[in-house]
């Protein structure tokens, strides 16, 4: 039996869904393709894929956070694999990262999550290119939550915040955690992220690789996150003026103290980092900066297809680790 599922919730983006497709099917492992597109553009894809470790399943359309969440629980009830790694259909697996994480996991029982270092590429947009990359930028390393758990890991967390959406999970505590997302109903996408990262923090230890198992599209033509803060105003506003939002969080943070066995107050204490020094108008002009750089870096590189890619990341991978 594949020790593995890649669980790919999609969402219209049929275009990139081909490419994905033709990047990132292995024998070794499972997929489910949790489809809760508009139209049925991905549907009609998936009439031609026929694999024995492929299963597709069509679910209502995804028009709120609440049937994405619902989604997702229903997708994970059905994987039978002991891992589950999340996927975007814009996005790239490493599967040299992926082997180490699943190693790693089986060596560490304790721990519920592994992951590498998370590299950024942007793609060509020229026709004549083709499906061509720039070279990658590392720009996610959580190895300082490495064997971290509880609120060890959760006040380093909001100092200096780190998606856990892209790890590999344990299946039991991946459904642990979306239980736990669906029942505190939290509607803002980006809290969604936070709590995601949070709960898998206290449902036990992370381990990082050095092996980078999973590559960012920089610049996709759309995404959830993009078309959802194009009408966000920043967290550190929201909490100060949005009561609603502000309910979200202290539910979501009452139920975290509950699970790491921290004083409510003593969890806010540290959260109000993330709303505060990481939302200084320093610290966004600075990000916004780092992006135009790379953006205008990458028109003088040389634009690769992906599996050169990947050969590139490994090798950057065991030089960071050497």
């Amino acid at each position: 039996m594949n020790k593995l599922t890649f669980l790919l919730p999609l969402k219209d983006r049929p275009d990139y869904t081909k490419v994905w497709l033709e990047h990132n099917l292995r024998p070794e492992y499972d997929y489910l393709i949790a489809d809760g597109s508009i139209g049925d553009e991905n549907e009609a894809l998936f009439r031609d894929v026929h694999l024995p470790n492929l299963t597709y399943v069509r679910y209502q359309k995804d028009l709120s956070i609440d049937c994405y969440v619902e989604k997702m629980l229903q997708a994970i009830g059905r994987i039978s694999t002991p891992y589950i790694m999340t996927c975007d259909n814009d996005d790239f697996i490493n599967f040299c990262g992926v082997v180490d994480c699943i190693a790693a996991l089986e060596k560490n029982p304790a721990a519920v999550s592994a992951g590498g270092p998370i590299y950024g590429i942007y793609q060509n947009r020229s026709a004549a290119a083709g499906s061509r990359y720039s070279l990658p930028l590392k720009i996610l390393d959580s190895s300082s939550f490495h064997n971290r758990s509880g609120f060890d890991a959760l006040a380093r967390l909001f100092k200096n915040y780190g998606y856990m959406w892209y790890s590999i999970f344990r299946a039991e505590d991946y459904r642990n955690v979306w239980r736990d997302i669906r029942q505190l109903q939290v509607n803002n996408v980006f809290l969604m992220e936070i709590l995601q990262a949070e709960l898998a923090f206290c449902y036990g230890k992370y381990l990082h690789v050095g092996t980078s198992h999973y590559l960012r599209l920089l610049n996709p033509d759309t995404s959830a996150a993009r078309e959802a803060s194009t009408n966000e105003t920043s967290h550190t506003h929201k909490i100060y003026f949005d009561e609603e939002y502000r309910e979200q969080v202290i539910r979501m943070s009452g139920h975290v103290a509950k699970l790491a066995n921290v004083d409510l107050k003593k969890l806010l204490d540290e959260f109000k980092f993330f709303y505060i020094d990481n939302q200084r108008m320093a610290y966004r002009v600075y990000g916004r900066l780092t992006d135009l750089a790379r953006r205008k870096l990458v028109r003088f590189l040389p634009f690769l297809p992906m599996k050169q890619i990947i050969s590139l990341v490994n090798i950057l991978s065991r030089k960071a680790a050497s």
